[in-house]
């Protein structure tokens, strides 16, 4: 998923939530009697409006279909990812075809920096927006030396990479992000 789709997701649900919050805090203090006596659930007004107007259940069905369709759109936006799936690194179609999957390319690239010396996990992606760009999410060990772990993710694995895929000029964002059980501030006790 790409950050458009996940703000919107978190804004969305948010607002669900609170209307379904707000509803179910309403009908608390309504059943236990917060706003007094509580009447008939519908007044017979109410109650017999749908039966005297025959367009009432078609408003109904073309809201339910809008709803339904406003759902399926974000299910489908659910779906979409800026993911790379296949690269096709063929350059002469005389000579063969070259397909390399890109979860298997993310695959070697975990593996690769996995071995470093220092780090715990390692998360890469493969995303194609405004050009191919790979991300490395290092988690590191409490022992870790930054500046050795920095050094061989740049100098071994991006190289590897860019060999792999055979773009010297592939934007490579790195994260390091330090032990979860690391203390705050330098360390220094």
């Amino acid at each position: 998923m790409n950050a458009r789709v996940d703000t919107t997701n978190r804004v969305v649900l948010t607002g669900w939530g609170l209307v379904l919050l707000a509803a179910g805090v309403l009908g608390l203090v309504a059943s236990f009697g917060g706003f007094g006596p509580v009447p008939a659930l519908l007044p017979p007004a109410v109650r017999s409006f749908a039966a005297g107007q025959p367009w009432f259940w078609w408003a109904v069905a073309a809201l339910c279909l809008v709803l339904a369709l406003l759902g399926l759109r974000w299910l489908l936006a659910q779906a979409h990812t800026d993911r790379i799936g296949r690269l096709d690194l063929t350059t002469d179609d005389r000579e063969g075809l070259t397909v390399l999957h890109g979860s298997a390319f993310t695959d070697a690239v975990e593996a690769e920096a996995g071995q470093l010396r220092g780090v715990s996990a390692v998360t890469a992606r493969l995303r194609q927006r405004r050009g191919r760009r790979l991300t490395l999410g290092v988690d590191l060990a409490d022992y870790a030396d930054i500046a050795e772990v920095r050094s061989g993710l740049e100098e071994r694995v991006v190289g590897h990479a860019r060999q792999a895929l055979d773009d010297p000029e592939l934007p490579v964002d790195i994260e390091l992000r330090p032990a979860s059980g690391r203390p705050a501030g330098r360390g220094l006790r």
